[in-house]
């Protein structure tokens, strides 16, 4: 029986992914660099490149106090869902992380799935409306879009967009008062300075915004493919990501959402997916995600 996965897509996929986002990267810290030149020369280059680099420096101590004070989420310990366990292992074994990353439970009724952190500060949250709708191999589909994302290190890569954003929003915000506080003596010396930088430094931080949007809806590509070479399984993820779309997506405001449109998720998904259909993914025949989220209460779902 032939696979689920075509590989020769998936590579093809992939390539186009690291390419897209060196790209992005490189655009995002090159407008970083040119704004700090129009306002610095070569030392503002300088200070904005090593200033961008910082964030990269960061590193995500508190990954499970975001989960905890953002989601209000608690540990989600192996004995109270082995069978998520069970899958994240599998998962990350498949995906070479140097370790299992813990779960927390998410008590929202959303079908919501989110990681945070790098390495072996990684984290991965799940809702308890994500686990009582979507079938076990729905859900290894997630978890393994959220573990393509640590194995990635896409929280790093944009943390470093966003640094280097934050800043160019600062040297255009001090190159126009500069502006400001230079020109009138600039034209009463009868010179007329060219507008063109101006116009750069003017434009630069939303361009610098949209790139950095751009960069993360390229990531979620990524993810996408690695859930269906994790899993072996690119439908499992097309059915959960359908389950999720409601319709209301508008394509007008692509370049302003964090996040590809179904639509366009769906479509190269379907790319790697050869028409036979099999479930590569080794889970228990009847399997059941079980988890008992509130010890107070001993709730249990089945």
């Amino acid at each position: 029986m032939r696979p689920l996965l075509d590989q020769a897509n998936l590579e093809t996929q992939a390539r186009r992914n690291r390419r897209d986002s060196i790209v992005i990267l490189a655009g995002i810290v090159g407008l970083t660099a040119l704004a700090g030149w129009l306002v610095a020369g070569g030392l503002g280059v300088a200070g904005s490149v090593v200033a961008a680099g910082v964030g990269m420096l960061i590193h995500p101590h508190a990954s499970a106090v975001m989960l905890r004070r953002l989601w209000r989420a608690v540990p989600l310990p192996p004995h109270m869902a082995p069978d998520l366990w069970a899958i994240v292992t599998e998962l990350s074994r498949r995906a070479g992380l140097e370790s299992v990353p813990p779960l927390y439970f998410i008590p929202r009724p959303e079908i919501l799935a989110l990681s945070t952190g790098w390495g072996r500060h990684a984290a991965i949250g799940i809702s308890d409306g994500l686990l009582l709708t979507l079938p076990p191999p729905e859900v290894a589909a997630v978890l393994a879009h959220e573990i393509g994302h640590i194995r990635a290190g896409d929280l790093k890569i944009l943390r470093l967009a966003e640094a280097a954003g934050r800043l160019t929003h600062t040297v255009a915000l001090a190159g126009l008062i500069l502006l400001l506080l230079y020109l009138p003596g600039i034209l009463e010396l009868g010179m007329a300075p060219p507008p063109w930088p101006f116009l750069v430094i003017m434009a630069a931080p939303l361009v610098s915004d949209l790139l950095t949007l751009k960069l993360a809806r390229t990531r979620e590509f990524a993810a996408d493919a690695s859930a269906a070479e994790l899993t072996g399984n690119p439908r499992a993820l097309m059915a959960a990501l359908a389950r999720l779309h409601h319709g209301w997506e508008n394509p007008r405001l692509s370049l302003i959402r964090t996040h590809p449109t179904t639509e366009e998720r769906l479509t190269r998904l379907a790319d790697l997916a050869p028409p036979v259909q099999w479930i590569p993914l080794s889970l228990p025949p009847g399997v059941l995600i079980r988890y008992a989220p509130d010890p107070m209460t001993r709730r249990r779902f089945f």
